[in-house]
Order: structure tokens, then sequence, then C-alpha cells
């Protein structure tokens, strides 16, 4: 079971500053949160991004290699789907559009990974059936279907 809020949270995490895929995010792009490893890894969130700008550094040892500049930081809107009505894995590989997906393939790669325009409406179509309409349209998936 999903969240049953419209309401979506904000959320930001830091984007390597060593991937050159830092410069595919925009401003407006549809966003999941792919969570990773042994236990339950599956799609927690899913929203919009609403920024990429550099963090604010705290101290000295946020800057990136001694450069001077702190790292990116991708700022989203998102609605949580939490652990009892997260997308798992083993959902993911058994649908045909996901199957061959970069998170599957590659589950450890840096931030962000991608989907393809397919597999983006495959894991919509697997959103909706535990969302109602409303809360696609708040997190702005609503378009994919």
């Amino acid at each position: 079971m999903g969240v049953s809020s419209t309401v979506t949270l904000a959320d930001s995490w830091c984007l390597s500053a060593r991937s050159g895929r830092r410069t595919l995010v925009r401003e407006g792009d549809l966003v999941a949160l792919w969570v990773t490893g042994p236990k339950d890894p599956g799609i927690y969130e899913y929203g919009w991004v609403t920024g990429v700008k550099p963090q604010e550094p705290i101290a000295d040892s946020e800057f990136v290699n001694g450069t001077g500049a702190p790292q990116d930081k991708l700022h989203y809107q998102a609605i949580r789907l939490g652990r009892s009505g997260h997308i798992a894995r083993s959902l993911m590989q058994a649908t045909p559009e996901l199957a061959a997906c970069e998170q599957l393939r590659a589950p450890m790669m840096s931030n962000p990974s991608y989907f393809t325009d397919d597999e983006v409406r495959g894991l919509a179509r697997l959103i909706a059936a535990r969302q109602t309409a409303g809360q696609l349209r708040a997190a702005r998936w609503d378009t994919l279907l």
C-alpha cells in the first residue's frame, strides 16, 4: 500500500562531481528514487526536478577535490511510495519494458541513472496501479499514461 496523500515532499541529493551525467538533469525532468542493496531494492519515490544548483558549503571538507567548488545538488518534489508500496526490483525484472533498464543492469551506478522513454512509461503504469490519478497528477507523472 502506498501513501494516501497527494502532498509532495521536497528533498535533494548530491550529484557526483566526477560524473558527466550531472549535466543531463534539467528542471522539470521526472525523477524516480532508486534504492539499491540486498534488502528491498526498488523505486521508493517519484516526482520531478525543481532545480540543480551548487550545494551550499558547510565546511571546507565539502569542497570537491580541493577545487573550491561545492558539489551540484539536485532538488526535487516527490511522493513517497514507502516500503510497503515501493516498486520492487523483482517486479521491475518481470516487467518487459523495465527488464533491461539501467537500474537493473548497473544498480550501483552513480547518480543520476536514467530510463528510456519506453521504460519510464512502463514504470508509470506500475506506479499507477498503486497510486491514485490525483497522486500521479501531483507528482507530474500523469502525462506518461
